[in-house]
């Protein structure tokens, strides 16, 4: 079963592509602060290593200078790793807006880092295309576009089936306690009228089904999914989330839980599968005044 989403008459330059929501992550993940502490400690023992052929007074030195320069940089490291974390909270949360311009030298100063680090920050979230590069090599954040919508609505499907159905299969009573909680923090969530709060008790929820599908590879690819779409549910899905919508999101969660707990796996697919059809409408709501929208479910 395949989910084709499609969006007409919306004014958005064409993604790039390769450059899905996993490839950037992934490698802030895997390249990026990990590499730059496991290159740190390599270039500290080497110079350690180097210091104890000459004198006491010479070892002395020189692992004196080694220990200075791998604090530097572990400094530039977890710097590095700050400005990218916050900054990409703030792009997917809104908090900054979609087009503003970044002004490195002032982020710089906010973090108490040089440029160097705040630039490569940068350039790993231009890979995540969260941030884009403009040819007179200022910054801005990107502008949010619906144009790969059909895309990542169709990834999103096919990640929540599969990471549902291996969370019932597993079936652990952590798991399940686990799930059961964040789906009560959603529910408390939902009652308020904070999105904020909404949108991280679903994210959790989300989140905690997919790692009971102890597949850390899938949950991976799965946060990143859903890290992807935040700024669309908060342009276009939570401003025209009623009452109506919450109840049935909160339906939906109560019975992925209870199907989790008895093992069900061909139920968590197709709650999984209506639980998006259900985001997918309330987006819908969104573009019928201006633009043509088109679902369609295919065997």
């Amino acid at each position: 079963m395949q989910w084709r989403f499609s969006l007409h008459d919306v004014p958005s330059p064409p993604s790039r592509r390769g450059s899905g929501p996993g490839r950037g992550r992934l490698m802030a993940q895997g390249c990026g602060q990990r590499t730059g502490e496991d290159r740190a400690e390599a270039m500290e023992t080497g110079m350690g290593r180097t210091g104890t052929e000459g004198t006491g007074m010479e070892e002395a030195g020189a692992r004196e200078a080694a220990d200075g320069g791998a604090v530097a940089r572990g400094r530039r490291t977890r710097g590095f790793a700050a400005v990218y974390e916050e900054m990409r909270e703030d792009i997917l949360s809104l908090r900054i807006a979609p087009g503003t311009a970044i002004d490195e030298t002032a982020l710089a100063a906010r973090f108490g880092l040089s440029r160097t680090p705040v630039r490569e920050a940068l350039l790993m979230l231009s890979r995540e295309d969260l941030v884009k590069f403009l040819p007179s090599r200022s910054a801005m954040v990107a502008p949010h576009s619906m144009d790969n919508a059909h895309e990542y609505l169709d990834t999103l499907a096919l990640l929540s089936r599969a990471v549902a159905r291996l969370a019932a299969e597993a079936r652990r009573p952590a798991d399940i306690e686990r799930i059961r909680a964040r789906q009560a923090d959603y529910e408390r969530a939902a009652a308020g009228t904070g999105v904020d709060a909404i949108v991280a008790a679903d994210l959790a929820f989300h989140r905690s089904v997919s790692d009971a599908s102890g597949n850390g590879f899938l949950a991976n690819f799965y946060s990143l999914t859903l890290d992807y779409g935040r700024r669309m549910m908060l342009l276009h899905y939570y401003p025209r989330f009623g009452a109506q919508d919450r109840d049935a999101c909160i339906a939906d969660h109560r019975a992925m839980a209870e199907a989790i707990a008895a093992g069900d796996g061909a139920a968590c697919e197709a709650l999984a599968s209506r639980h998006v059809m259900s985001e997918l409408r309330v987006i819908q709501r969104a573009f019928e005044p201006d633009v043509g929208l088109r679902f369609s479910l295919e065997p």
